[in-house]
């Protein structure tokens, strides 16, 4: 089967145009980042594991210190379900968000804390690497990694 040359011609025109170009207002994407960051901390706070799920790809994937890798936003979705029982509370400061096209890589710090059965609490403080892609007009979370500063520290009250 030939094609007509107009379709052979609009076919070659097509592959010749370059892609469209990502957004350029980066503090603009930045912004929007930060805002899921947010959204992140308050799902958290709430313990709702289907709002951070939601923030993740489809095949994002999640590499916890002294895990295996998680893989794929339902059984990312189940990780963070399976963190309730400790009545964990988790914040997430953004440090450095750079952005290039449809990605963006985020340096952030965090502090982590469960309470004991000695009812203190047991606090970490670390570091964390998320890489972000574009997804319509917003962003989702495709990586996401991270480690402690120190070692675990259990506060006596």
């Amino acid at each position: 089967m030939r094609l007509p040359r107009s379709a052979l011609l609009a076919t070659l025109l097509l592959a010749a145009c370059p892609p469209a170009p990502a957004s350029t207002d980066t503090a603009a994407d930045e912004q929007a980042i930060r805002a899921q960051v947010d959204a992140l901390n308050q799902a958290i706070a709430s313990q709702n594991d289907s709002m951070i799920g939601a923030l993740y790809a489809e095949n994002a994937v999640m590499l916890p210190p002294g895990m295996r890798r998680v893989s794929g936003r339902e059984r990312i979705r189940a990780f963070w379900a399976g963190l309730w029982p400790m009545k964990p509370t988790l914040t997430m400061t953004p440090v450095t968000i750079t952005i290039s096209g449809d990605l963006a890589v985020e340096e952030a710090n965090y502090l982590w804390s469960i309470p004991t059965a000695a009812g203190g609490e047991e606090k970490e403080e670390g570091k964390s690497i998320v890489t972000w892609r574009r997804a319509g007009n917003s962003w989702e979370i495709v990586q996401n990694m991270w480690n402690a500063d120190t070692r675990a520290e259990v506060v006596t009250k």
